[in-house]
């Protein structure tokens, strides 16, 4: 799989007046602060709706991309057909994991919430791959966006899985502090620390 940013619109100071409207004020040209536009990307006011990305996935079996077709609030997919008069290819014989090109047009509220299900362990392990490809991408154009898209367990402050059993929040909590468990930021900022340690490490 390779994944390849299209198009990015993060503009937090559009994103910002949007906000300032909504509270009777009148446009800023001051660019917003990062604490700030993390205090928004976690409140998820509507404004964060603004901001979109259109990425390309190369290569994504074609099971998997009918994983991230299911999130339809805030995002449009254009995924490579399957069938046999535009291919060639007898469409009975594909198997599932045959590799497609698929398209995704997300805004950041789209984002954050298809990382709270694809990067829950409980998702299949070639979805949680191709999203995690996905964010380290968008990552190299807005660094708050990333920070801000965390497994649901994270935002929580435990996990709401019910159907597994995976212990990864049980696991990641034993080190925290007490602030950290607590606070959103501060326990943001640790899975953040703590996935940063994972790619060094790779």
């Amino acid at each position: 799989m390779k994944v390849n940013i299209k198009k990015v619109d993060f503009n937090w100071l559009d994103i910002k007046n949007l906000c300032r409207t909504t509270i009777a004020l009148k446009d800023s040209q001051k660019e917003p602060t990062e604490k700030w536009i993390r205090d928004l990307l976690i409140s998820q006011h509507s404004p964060i709706r603004d901001g979109e990305v259109l990425f390309e996935i190369e290569d994504i079996p074609y099971c998997i991309s009918t994983h991230l077709a299911r999130h339809h609030e805030g995002c449009e997919k254009f995924i490579q057909t399957s069938r046999s008069d535009r291919t060639g290819v007898d469409r009975s014989e594909r198997k599932q994991t045959d590799p497609v090109n698929m398209k995704m047009k997300c805004n950041i509220e789209a984002l954050i919430n298809i990382s709270a299900k694809r990067l829950c362990l409980q998702a299949d392990k070639d979805t949680i791959k191709a999203w995690k490809m996905v964010l380290e991408a968008i990552k190299e154009y807005d660094k708050n966006v990333y920070w801000a898209c965390v497994p649901q367990c994270i935002r929580h402050g435990g996990c709401t899985e019910m159907f597994g059993d995976c212990k990864f929040f049980e696991n990641f909590a034993k080190d925290l502090t007490k602030e950290q468990l607590i606070d959103l930021r501060q326990r943001y900022d640790a899975y953040n620390e703590f996935r940063e340690r994972k790619v060094i490490k790779k």
